[in-house]
């Protein structure tokens, strides 16, 4: 599969798990580890269009209980309809009044997760940035490096990057605090001016500049796409 191929398919199933994690109310970590199971399991299989969203339902369906956050099948089926159809009110109301519609995809999904669970080889052992990205910033700002504004901006748009790296499959290749590392690394420049750092930050936080660069330029690989240039911002980022 194309460079660009596999990043409009991981596209499309994080836009997906983010709407359905987000109108059930489930928690960032819930959908992180539902994206990372998403990207572990097309990293070893193939790819079939028709069975993105079951499979995607599937690891929304895991993570909730990996993360103990867990929804009910009929909540999630009929959030996964609504997200399916939601230009179609009338095709939603139609197909959640076929029972055996839903009994179908109650049992696609259920076969779905078997069928990850067994790729997944039952490792469900997932490492987040975001506890790193938090600890580092406040060193950061005990160190005097950064002013009680600048923490809580900065934190954020670091946090905002790492939720944009799960489009990515840097979690698959780098570890959680190499990620960290590199989304406060990627802030840090997208602050620019507004933050005064010394020139070693990095060596003295013990951080691979090298490697934040390389992790960093994968990340900034999501905003760009044929359709639509990158923001400005964005783009000189690492100029």
């Amino acid at each position: 599969m194309s460079h660009s191929s596999g990043k409009g398919r991981r596209w499309l199933y994080c836009e997906f798990l983010k709407e359905v994690g987000m109108r059930l109310k489930i928690p960032q970590l819930t959908i992180a580890t539902a994206i990372v199971f998403c990207h572990r399991f097309y990293w070893l299989r193939e790819y079939d269009e028709y069975l993105l969203q079951i499979i995607a339902a599937a690891c929304i369906f895991l993570a909730g209980k990996v993360e103990e956050t867990p929804k009910s099948l009929n909540d999630l089926l009929k959030v996964c309809v609504l997200v399916q159809h939601k230009s179609d009110e009338d095709k939603r109301l139609v197909l959640n009044s076929f029972q055996n519609f839903v009994q179908e995809q109650r049992e696609l999904i259920l076969r779905a997760e078997r069928r990850l669970l067994h790729t997944l080889a039952f490792d469900f052992n997932i490492e987040h940035p975001y506890k790193y990205l938090l600890s580092t910033v406040r060193q950061m700002h005990s160190y005097r490096y950064i002013s009680e504004d600048n923490t809580r901006d900065l934190a954020q748009i670091a946090w905002n990057f790492a939720n944009d790296s799960l489009r990515t499959t840097v979690c698959l290749h780098h570890s959680a605090k190499a990620c960290a590392n590199a989304v406060i690394y990627l802030a840090t420049k997208f602050m620019g001016a507004k933050l005064c750092l010394p020139k070693e930050w990095c060596a003295e936080l013990s951080m691979d500049e090298v490697e934040c660069e390389k992790i960093s330029n994968e990340i900034l690989d999501v905003y760009e796409s044929d359709d639509r240039k990158t923001s400005g911002d964005i783009a000189h980022l690492l100029a």
